[in-house]
C-alpha cells in the first residue's frame, strides 16, 4: 500500500465549521473497479482534512487488489478523530460501497458515529436554478469555473488501474531477473507503471480538491433558507418586483423562474419578479351552508341579509357559487400562506393576494409570502 500525504494551497469558501458547529471536517473521495461492491476492487481513497488551521491531504492506494482491507482500515482509522465527513453522492456510492466492503471483508467499521454531509443531497432541492444539462461533481466544478488537471473519466480510470496492475507485475519480473543476472543498470526514467500511478492519484486528488473548491455552491441552497432584508418591494409595468439583501454573497450570477415568477440573483442582492394580475377575482366563503347565490348579482350573501330578497332571486349557494367579487391589482401564491385569497373558479389551485399598501407594508406577510414565492421559484421545472 502506498500511503501520500501532503499540505493543499486551498482554502474553505464556505463556513462549513459555523454552520455544523465543528473544524474537525474531512472531505473524502474513493475509487474503485466499479459499482458492485462483491464483484469489483476499492484501490484509492483520498482525504483533505484540516491540520493546525490548514488544508492537508493523505491518499491510500493499494498496489494489490488484496490490500483493500488495509486501505479501509487506514482510513476508518484517520477519521476517528473528525466530526464531520463531507462528499458528493457519497451517500448514495461511497458510503454503501464501503460499508458492503467491510461485511464482505468482516471488518468491525461503520459510519455510524460521524455526521455527513452529501452535497450533492444537499443541494439536490434546488438543482432546478443551475440550469445544468447534469448534475455531476464535474458539471459544478465547470459551472463555479473550477480547474482541475486531471484528464481523465471515472470509468476510465478503471482500465487504467487495471494497466498498472499488469505493467507492475511486468516491471517486479523485469527487476528480478535483472537482479539474478550481472546487468544491475539504473533507468532513471520514469517507469509506465509510475506514470499511471500518477494519473490514478491525479485524478482522485483533483476530486477532493474539487469538493473542497465547489462549497460554496451551498450559499445557493442558503438564498432559500437564510434570513435577508427587504429593500424594495413595490409595482411596476404589470409586474410586483422585490429586491432582497443578504450577509453573504453567491460566486456566479444565476437567472431563473417562468412567465409567472422570475428571479435574478447576483452577489448578495435578489430581485425577484412576479407577474400581477389587474381585474376582478373571487372570494370563496367556507361555510356556504350559510349563504345564498343571487343568479342576477352573480354574488353570494349571507342568509341573514338573504331573507330580504325574494325566493325567485335566490338559490342556496353551493361551495363552486358562494363567493363575492373583488377587483384589484393581485399576485398569485401557490399555497394558501396569506389570507384573505382571492380565485379565479372555485377549483383553481393558484389563489391570489391583493397588493395593496397593507400588504407592501406589513413586513412579517410580505417576508412570508417572499419565502414561499422562493421555495415555488426553487421547485419550478
Amino acid at each position: 500500500m502506498i500511503t501520500r500525504q501532503f499540505p493543499v494551497d486551498l482554502t474553505l469558501d464556505y463556513p462549513l465549521d459555523i454552520e455544523y458547529g465543528t473544524n474537525k471536517i474531512a472531505f473524502f473521495d474513493i475509487e474503485t473497479t466499479g459499482f458492485v461492491a462483491e464483484t469489483t476492487y476499492l484501490y484509492l481513497i483520498g482525504c483533505i482534512y484540516y491540520k493546525e488551521s490548514s488544508l492537508h491531504m493523505i491518499q491510500w492506494f493499494a498496489e494489490d487488489i488484496k490490500e483493500e482491507a488495509l486501505l479501509i482500515e487506514n482510513f476508518f482509522e484517520f477519521i476517528i478523530d473528525y466530526d464531520l465527513l463531507i462528499h458528493y453522492n457519497g451517500s448514495g456510492f461511497d458510503i454503501p460501497y464501503l460499508n458492503k466492503k467491510c461485511e464482505i471483508l468482516q471488518l468491525d467499521y461503520s459510519f455510524k458515529d460521524i455526521r455527513s454531509l452529501d452535497i450533492y443531497k444537499k443541494i439536490s432541492p434546488i438543482k432546478k436554478i443551475f440550469r445544468l444539462n447534469n448534475y455531476k461533481q464535474k458539471t459544478i466544478e465547470t459551472f463555479l469555473e473550477v480547474e482541475r488537471k486531471d484528464s481523465f473519466g471515472g470509468g476510465e480510470l478503471i482500465a487504467v488501474y487495471q494497466s498498472y496492475l499488469g505493467k507492475k507485475h511486468i516491471e517486479e519480473l523485469k527487476k528480478s531477473r535483472a537482479d539474478k543476472s550481472a546487468d544491475t543498470a539504473v533507468d532513471d526514467k520514469t517507469s509506465e507503471t509510475d506514470k499511471l500511478l500518477q494519473a490514478l492519484l491525479l485524478h482522485n486528488e483533483d476530486d477532493i480538491k474539487g469538493l473542497v473548491q465547489i462549497t460554496p455552491v451551498l450559499y445557493y441552497l442558503d438564498l432559500f433558507e437564510k434570513p435577508f432584508q427587504i429593500l424594495q418591494a413595490g409595482t411596476d409595468e404589470g409586474n410586483l418586483t422585490i429586491r432582497l439583501e443578504y450577509d453573504f454573497s453567491i460566486p456566479i450570477r444565476i437567472s431563473f423562474g417562468n412567465d409567472s415568477v422570475y428571479m435574478n440573483a447576483y452577489e448578495n442582492s435578489v430581485i425577484i419578479s412576479i407577474k400581477t394580475y389587474e381585474g376582478e377575482l373571487k372570494y370563496f366563503y367556507d361555510n356556504y351552508r350559510d349563504y345564498y347565490y343571487l343568479p342576477g348579482e352573480d354574488r353570494a350573501i349571507h342568509k341573514s341579509l338573504a331573507i330580504y330578497v325574494d325566493k325567485d332571486y335566490r338559490v342556496k349557494a353551493k361551495p363552486s357559487t358562494c363567493y363575492t367579487k373583488r377587483y384589484g391589482l393581485f399576485v398569485p401564491q401557490y399555497l394558501p400562506i396569506i389570507a384573505p385569497f382571492f380565485k379565479q373558479e372555485y377549483h383553481d389551485k393558484i389563489t391570489f393576494v391583493e397588493v395593496h399598501t397593507d400588504f407592501l407594508l406589513q413586513e412579517d406577510n410580505l417576508t412570508g409570502y417572499i419565502r414561499h414565492i422562493l421555495r415555488h421559484i426553487s421547485s419550478v421545472g
